[in-house]
């Protein structure tokens, strides 16, 4: 239902965008949701022309639904970052007045046409592929942790979905398996952790880090498996 109507305002804001552009005798060269990291009723949308960029409002209470919120000249800005992620794309430009936009669509279409009609400066954040799934992009060990779990249960669930009984109790001898020798080499670790760790950061806490998330993995994938 919520995707629904996503998809009935993405339409509408199409088309309102597209007649808005017709009558500014203006050329819309993109257009693409974007959020603004606030809990809002509203959608907001962001058109893009060779003049500069606005920031629209889907407001059911307007007159016509739609309101212009910000016009920003091109000129505005001197240079822009932009971090790529797998969901959506983020822009801090920085000139006259600086601002931070995150479109949830068409980044590299955005990025295309700053290059293209713009003298803005552009810097692109490398980023690997890894670190523009959800939970990695931070980079935080507590967020990656939780999110390499969750990413790990949903695999062995689709997995038990797919795959034959025979390859299933394989996995499932395999659980076993990866949480008894997590167990065994977290204790070693705990007394020796240049033993169990083949990185340069050979700590207690990166024993505890990675071996209590292979033994969780282990425990959670038999009863997936059972």
């Amino acid at each position: 239902m919520k995707q629904r109507k996503k998809q009935s305002i993405y339409r509408f804001m199409q088309k309102s965008l597209r007649k808005e552009y017709f009558y500014l005798k203006r050329e819309l060269l993109l257009y693409c949701p974007v959020d603004f990291g606030t809990v809002s009723a509203n959608a907001y949308y962001a058109a893009f022309d060779k003049d500069g960029i606005s920031i629209y409002e889907y407001d059911r209470r307007a007159e016509n639904r739609i309101r212009l919120l910000e016009r920003y000249p091109w000129k505005t800005w001197k240079q822009v970052k932009i971090d790529h992620f797998l969901q959506k794309s983020e822009f801090v430009f920085q000139g006259q007045t600086n601002r931070i936009f995150q479109f949830l669509k068409n980044g590299q279409e955005a990025q295309a046409i700053i290059d293209s009609y713009t003298s803005i400066e552009i810097t692109e954040i490398p980023r690997p592929l890894w670190c523009k799934i959800p939970g990695y992009r931070s980079k935080k060990p507590i967020s990656m942790y939780v999110a390499s779990l969750l990413y790990t249960i949903l695999l062995a669930a689709t997995l038990k979905a797919l795959v034959p009984y025979v390859v299933e109790k394989a996995l499932y001898a395999f659980s076993i398996f990866t949480m008894l020798t997590s167990t065994l080499c977290l204790c070693i670790g705990l007394i020796e952790p240049s033993i169990v760790l083949l990185s340069q950061d050979k700590t207690r806490a990166k024993v505890i880090y990675y071996y209590t998330y292979f033994i969780a993995c282990g425990f959670i994938s038999i009863f997936i498996f059972w």
